[in-house]
């Protein structure tokens, strides 16, 4: 099988930030329980990544795109590259639900404050933002790798990852609306008003920082050596 262009692998990748975010920040839009939310996220991100692993890889994440260029799983150029595609399908989303939510003439009753944009809880501050975005992130970042990256993962497609974003959601949602990616976040964000660009530092932080440190972890230490040369004999041959 020929592997995909660059420019097909920027498509899929900017595709799928726009569907995480469209449906994703849609159901908070649309007024979305937390358990609404969470399945929303995670049932589009299970589709999204499952169409698009064979073809980019399936990161939809300037985070996990970070950390794999930090491993060496992917040059700097390209890496780059996927990040603009994230950014741009993020901020399609995001003029997309902006353009609803102010031209279509339905009646959100206060709903769409902040377009579904992540936002901190009562009283958590920036410390506490950063942490809780670390850790989901890296929960995150473990479910990518052990279900996709390792050579020793089970098939199962992209429903590992988007089910761990979606229990991350369930604990992290009322704390800092759990974002877990620039892209995600950045999409609404940039509609949103200023309160949440001001906001953006913290989530970028707590996010790259945690998939970082998932990624280091676990390709240093959990991926098996003789698991990962054998990998790279497979695509060398």
């Amino acid at each position: 099988m020929s592997e995909a262009s660059l420019e097909s692998k920027l498509i899929a990748e900017g595709i799928g930030v726009f569907a995480l975010t469209f449906i994703g920040a849609g159901s908070i839009i649309m007024g979305g329980d937390l358990m609404t939310v969470a399945l929303a996220h995670g049932i589009v991100l299970s589709i999204v990544v499952t169409a698009t692993m064979n073809v980019s890889g399936g990161h939809i994440n300037p985070a996990v795109t970070i950390s794999m260029m930090a491993v060496k799983k992917m040059d700097n150029e390209t890496g780059m590259k996927y990040i603009v595609a994230q950014l741009v399908g993020g901020l399609i989303a995001g003029g997309a639900l902006f353009a609803l939510v102010e031209h279509s003439g339905f009646d959100f009753a206060g709903l769409a404050d902040g377009l579904g944009t992540p936002a901190p809880g009562a009283g958590l501050g920036a410390a506490g933002v950063i942490m809780i975005e670390f850790f989901l992130t890296f929960l995150l970042l473990f479910a990518i790798w052990g279900t996709a990256v390792d050579p020793r993962a089970p098939a199962i497609g992209g429903w590992g990852i988007g089910m761990m974003v979606a229990v991350d959601i369930m604990m992290g949602g009322p704390l800092t609306g759990a974002a877990m990616n620039p892209a995600r976040y950045l999409g609404t964000a940039a509609f949103a008003g200023e309160s949440f660009l001001a906001d953006s530092w913290m989530y970028i932080i707590g996010t790259v920082a945690g998939a970082l440190a998932c990624s280091f972890l676990y390709h240093n230490m959990i991926m098996a050596p003789e698991d990962e040369d054998a990998k790279l004999e497979d695509h060398d041959a």
